[in-house]
């Protein structure tokens, strides 16, 4: 277990290099070190995998649904009402009536994409596993703040004049709006870790405290640093969803402070989203773009990406498939080189129908999250970052494709994966005959 620590350690610690290279190579090193780290962590202690295996199972049917939803998009369909209606055109141009139905236009990309599902899926498991213990978790949590707040501070520098040629002109690009507000959500954890780790010594008076000042110190140092890179980005909107992630946060401290249960914790903080959103979604919307309203989009690609998204069938077409179906609507415009959002992409290569169920699972993801930070002690500030994440990704993908981006997705997956695994009790090491002793804060 001590090597599949280290190994998430350094694959963590490698994302800032990792986002600057091409994405073939990105997702073949995420994709060996996933494959590593699930292999080890398989064979740590008993204790330590039933307790994992306990807390992920709730989350069985949101972990295959999307692994029989790319297979169904894969292979032939007898049912010419599923069947994506460009087999039917190409049959009559090709005079071919016997050519195979699928809802994929490209099953080769739908399956690589289902390839790359199961290693951030294979991430996030063998993140919980070895993140059960709480110094493990610390120190990932570290190393996150420092990524996400190395590569906003990498976009800042790629602005200046002599260091241009830092950032590549394309490729690299997408992910920094999504690294700058993940950088803000682990700095504002290290905050809180600061503060629940002052509050609970005997001396809490003590205000000159050297570790209180140095942990606020270097959040607040992190979070002005990724807030200079979003302002940089003109990412206001962005913005704003980042603070609404922070005010989750506070939220989280406010009623564990207060001595409110998790449930009504929760319907409260629904009724204050349900609230901001009735403000915000029409003002969005207000073009009729639909998804599109979110994005800030110039007039020529507007238009081919309307066309694209209007015409995307029930059950889309196919996972890994935009670059491919964007190509045939140069005619309206240029050519969409990146998806407008990570929402328009699965709305075209999915289907609006698997949008809207990823949004439930999102739900769920959020409320196991937001429960534990609840309940949990000292150390609740792991899930409530975890919480404030899936908050800011899932709105953050109406407004870009950031989240498309693999090493984007890797970081996500180990963020979450550390605030699931410290959301219910903890293991605080093994002890020296080979067991595990678990203590509840």
């Amino acid at each position: 277990m001590l090597i599949a620590s280290w190994l998430l350690i350094a694959l963590v610690a490698a994302t800032p290099i990792l986002a600057i290279t091409s994405g073939s190579f990105a997702q073949h090193v995420i994709s060996l070190a996933a494959a590593m780290m699930m292999a080890m962590a398989i064979r740590g202690p008993e204790a330590q995998i039933a307790s994992a295996a306990q807390l992920l199972k709730q989350f069985l049917l949101i972990i295959l649904l999307p692994v029989v939803w790319m297979a169904l998009q894969i292979f032939p369909l007898s049912a010419s009402s599923l069947a994506n209606p460009i087999w039917s055109a190409t049959s009559i141009a090709l005079n071919q009536p016997s050519l195979p139905g699928r809802i994929s236009v490209d099953p080769g990309a739908t399956l690589q994409s289902l390839f790359l599902y199961l290693v951030n899926v294979s991430l996030l498991v063998s993140t919980v596993i070895i993140t059960r213990d709480r110094r493990t978790a610390e120190t990932i949590l570290f190393v996150l703040s420092a990524v996400t707040t190395f590569i906003s501070f990498e976009f800042l520098l790629g602005r200046l004049d002599s260091f241009a040629g830092i950032i590549p002109s394309t490729g690299a690009r997408n992910l920094f709006p999504a690294a700058a507000a993940l950088a803000i959500l682990t700095n504002g954890a290290l905050v809180a870790r600061a503060l629940e780790r002052h509050l609970h010594q005997q001396n809490i008076h003590n205000l000159a405290s050297p570790r209180l000042w140095v942990g606020v110190f270097c959040g607040l140092l992190g979070i002005a640093v990724a807030l200079a890179a979003l302002a940089a980005l003109k990412q206001h909107k962005l913005v704003v969803v980042t603070g609404c992630g922070l005010m989750v946060l506070v939220f989280i401290a406010a009623v564990r402070r207060l001595g409110f249960r998790s449930w009504p914790s929760a319907l409260l903080l629904f009724v204050l989203a349900a609230m901001t959103s009735a403000m915000a979604v029409p003002h969005s919307l207000s073009g009729g773009l639909g998804l599109l309203g979110f994005v800030s989009l110039p007039p020529e690609a507007a238009s081919p990406a309307k066309h694209l998204l209007s015409d995307a069938p029930m059950w889309g077409n196919g996972l890994g498939t935009f670059r491919l179906t964007s190509r045939a609507y140069q005619e309206f415009g240029a050519a969409l080189a990146d998806p407008p959002s990570t929402a328009v992409l699965m709305a075209v290569e999915a289907g609006r129908l698997a949008s809207a169920i990823l949004a439930v699972f999102a739900a769920q993801f959020f409320l196991v999250s937001f429960r534990g930070a609840v309940r949990r002690g000292r150390d609740s500030f792991f899930a409530a970052a975890a919480a404030a994440a899936v908050v800011v990704v899932l709105c953050e993908s109406f407004l870009d494709s950031s989240l498309s981006n693999p090493t984007i997705q890797a970081i996500v997956a180990v963020m979450v994966g550390v605030g699931l695994a410290q959301s219910m009790g903890r293991t605080s090491g093994a002890q020296p005959g080979g067991g595990t002793a678990v203590t509840l804060n």
